[in-house]
Formats: structure tokens, sequence, C-alpha cells
């Protein structure tokens, strides 16, 4: 039986129409199976009706690159840069030692808040000390699952550090001593095709730079055999950019084109720091990039080149990293910062990107990031999977002009009052139908609470980039 939207005010992913009135959407058994402003509704019984008048509908919101445990360490540091924060951060979770439990009311607390700001699929880049798990990696896909949000798992991999080696001035490649994980992750991906509709897995090199070529090598060829996206960071610090040319004559990005990592499989985070040549590299390959506006202001990072990236072809996503890199897990802000930003990288204004195109990164340019999602997200169309967002016009948006504009310049995801995910409402009145709202905060607050008592007692220190003269690489 049927969903039937009426009196439709449809927000599209098209540049000359973004705006549709007067849109019937029939939703059944999980897909869009017909809009427009006249739907035959003699092929679908209808069971429930839903008046949208005076409301917006527009597709669900993708956040292509997130660390959902990060949450329960939101907002524990200022003023840091990636590589300190990184280690604080580390060395926080490795203390405490979460369970499988904690892992599972963490990741469910940061997909709840994404939902109930319109968000419907997120990556999960996923990594917690020590070590990788199978009972850890299905406490994200049972958070996944336990609120409805459309999941892609991709457990975080790594067998070097790039710092170590960097102050080895031998050139011994350093081990980090990671255990081997090919048999944990393709079990992972065995059991999300069995029991998950709208779970899947990705394979997520940490960053090149923290990855031997062996284990690169093998991320593509299992990628290839099970047909699996390919998921890491890139170039997200300046000294990441200075590391790599050390560490490898021409740069990062053509060693992962020797390896065979660039194709459109792959989706990388950040890439602030790509030269005009790698960013060649990126486009030729069909490869995306996830841009973490957010997250790139608050380590002070760098502004990502996405006008470049957009004018060379590269599919830019949107990403909004972790709880306590951008304190939050808002795609509508990152929609915003991703415009505003765009106007400090390009004098001319004509190459500023427009509120339409960061509503298409946020959407279909997500979908199109991830191989698992192209084609069946992105977009409210037909055959499409009903991915959906209904939204009662708040204070911010009011009074209402231009739309789109309003939606990327003006909402917060408070408007935000009922969410689908593949054809199931997860969201009504603006209260989450799965998951006990109250009862999770409370349960993930004293985790939380206990990791903040450890982080402080840890020793204060200057960061991993001690070893060399900061003129070598500013």
């Amino acid at each position: 039986m049927a969903i039937l939207l009426e009196d439709v005010t449809l927000i599209t992913t098209g540049i000359k129409k973004p705006v549709l009135t007067g849109q019937q959407i029939i939703i059944d058994r999980g897909v869009v199976a017909d809009v427009g402003r006249q739907v035959d509704l003699q092929k679908f019984p209808v069971r429930k009706r839903i008046d949208c008048s005076g409301k917006i509908v527009m597709p669900g919101l993708i956040n292509a690159h997130s660390h959902l445990t990060e949450v329960l360490q939101r907002s524990f540091r200022d003023n840091v840069r990636m590589e300190t924060w990184r280690e604080y951060r580390a060395g926080t979770e490795k203390a405490v030692r979460l369970t499988p439990e904690d892992i599972t009311a963490a990741a469910s607390l940061a997909c709840a808040e994404m939902l109930k700001a319109g968000v419907t699929a997120v990556v999960d880049h996923f990594s917690t000390r020590p070590g990788l798990s199978v009972e850890k990696m299905r406490a994200i896909v049972s958070a996944f699952d336990r609120t409805g949000i459309r999941g892609v798992l991709a457990p975080s991999l790594r067998d070097q550090d790039f710092l170590t080696l960097l102050k080895d001035r031998s050139g011994k490649k350093t081990s980090v001593g990671e255990e081997p994980w090919e048999e944990k992750v393709l079990e992972i991906i065995r059991d999300t095709q069995k029991t998950s509709k709208c779970t899947s897995v990705m394979l997520g090199p940490s960053n090149p730079l923290n990855c031997s070529d062996s284990l690169l090598l093998k991320v593509v060829e299992i990628a290839e055999a099970q047909n699996l996206g390919i998921h890491t960071h890139l170039l997200e610090t300046k000294l990441q950019q200075w590391g790599a040319r050390r560490l490898y004559s021409g740069g990062v990005v053509a060693r992962m084109k020797k390896l065979g990592l660039l194709s459109p499989r792959l989706s990388a985070a950040h890439g602030i720091w790509l030269t005009e040549r790698e960013m060649d590299f990126m486009a030729s390959a069909g490869a995306s990039v996830v841009h973490n506006p957010a997250s790139n202001l608050k380590l002070g990072s760098g502004l990502a080149p996405v006008i470049k990236l957009r004018n060379r072809g590269v599919n830019v996503a949107l990403g909004t990293d972790g709880g306590d890199t951008s304190d939050t897990y808002s795609i509508f802000e990152q929609m915003r910062l991703a415009a505003f930003l765009s106007r400090l990288t390009s004098e001319d204004s004509a190459q500023w990107v427009t509120s339409r195109e960061a509503l298409r990164m946020a959407t279909l340019n997500g979908a199109r990031a991830i191989p698992a999602w192209r084609n069946k997200i992105g977009k409210i169309q037909k055959g499409y999977c009903a991915d959906l967002v209904i939204l009662k016009p708040h204070l911010r948006l009011c009074p209402l002009n231009d739309i789109v504009n309003q939606l990327v310049y003006c909402e917060s995801g408070q408007s935000v009052d009922t969410v689908f995910v593949n054809g199931e409402i997860v969201l009504r009145n603006g209260r989450l139908l799965r998951v006990d709202e109250r009862r999770l905060t409370e349960q993930v607050q004293s985790v939380s609470e206990k990791m903040y008592r450890t982080y402080q007692r840890l020793p204060r220190h200057g960061s991993d980039i001690r070893f060399y003269r900061k003129r070598d690489w500013i």
C-alpha cells in the first residue's frame, strides 16, 4: 500500500527548475513510484495521504564523511591543529576502551541528530582505539538499523604512521602494528548483505600516508572483487602536503594512481592541499572529493579548492567530519559554509558556489561519491529510493522568497518536520520514531563525562610536529 504526498512544493536538484509547485509524490515499497502534477493513483492503492500544502519537500541530505563516535568527545578541545587533536582524541579513546554498547549509543545519538536535521544518509569512517573488531563494526551497523538512517560503514585501516616515517631519517618503513583486517571486514560485508536493506560497507584506508603500498594494493584488490567503494582522508593539512613530498617524490596522489587507488570507487575527504596536477589526476579518474568546511575551519587546516575542483569536473560532496572537529552533524551548516567560503577563494563572483550548487553538493553529488548510492538516492525521481524530507517553514524561512537560497543560507534544520528513509517515516512532527531521544542522550552523557575526565588527565604537550622546524612546511 502506497503513501501519497499531495500539494507538494518540490525541491529538485536541477539548476534551471530548482522548485516545482503543485506536485504529487507516490511512495511505494521504499521507492518513489511516481512524481508529477497528476500521478496515476489507480496503479497504487493509497493507504496514507499527507497534505504538504504550506510545506517544502526536498531530497534527504547526504553526509559523505563523518566520524560518529567522535560525538563522545564533542567540544573537548579548542585552538589545536589536526595532528595535535588526533593525538588527544586517540589517547582518550585508548584509555577509556569503549564497549560495543558505548559505540552503538554514541553512533545512534549522532544519527539521531542528523535525522532531526534532514540527513538521511551518512558515511561513517569508523575507527576506535585500541584496534578494529567485528563486534565494534557491528555496533555501528546496529546504530544505523536502530535509528533507521541509511548508512555506510567504512572501517579505518592503517599500518604505518607518516609522522614516524618523517622522523626516521634512515627511511625505514616502521609499522604501527595494526592487526590483520581482511577477514573481519569481509565478515561485516557478508552480515550487511544478508540482514540490512539500508546499510552497506566501503573500505576505508585512514589516509594513504598512513598506509603501506601492500595495504593499499589489498584494498584495491578487495574493492574490485567485492564491488565496493573506497573512502579515505587526503591532504587535509599543510603538514601532510609537506610530508607527502618528502616521502614520495611524485606526491601522494601520483602514488595512489600508480597503486590503482584512483578510480570512480574513491571518495577522498578534505583535499585541501591538492595541487592542480593532483586535481587533474582526480578528475580524470572520476574520483570524488568530500568537502568538510566546518572541520577545516575549526582545525585551521585551510580552504579547500572547491572552485578549482568543480571547474575541472571533480565531483564535490559535503561532509561534517566528527563531533569534535566541526562540533555538529548538520549538513545545512556545511552547505552555507561551502557557499560562503568560496567567496574567499575567487575574486570573480561568477565563480562562487551558488546556493543551487551547494544544494547539489549536499544531495546528488553526495550520492555520486558513494558507489552504493549512485542512481539510487540524491534526488526525488521515479525509481529512486524514497529518502526525502518534509519541512514546515520555521521563522528562519519567513518571509519565504527564494526557497533554495533560504534553505542554504537561512535554514538550520529546525524546520524539519518529517523524514522518510527508504519509504519509512523515521521522524514525524520533529520526533524520532525509532529511538527514545531522552534515554539515548542520558546514556551517551555518562560515557562522555567519563571520557572527559580521562582527557583532562592526559599530559599536555605541543604536538607530533615538534621534530622539525615550522619554516620547513609553512
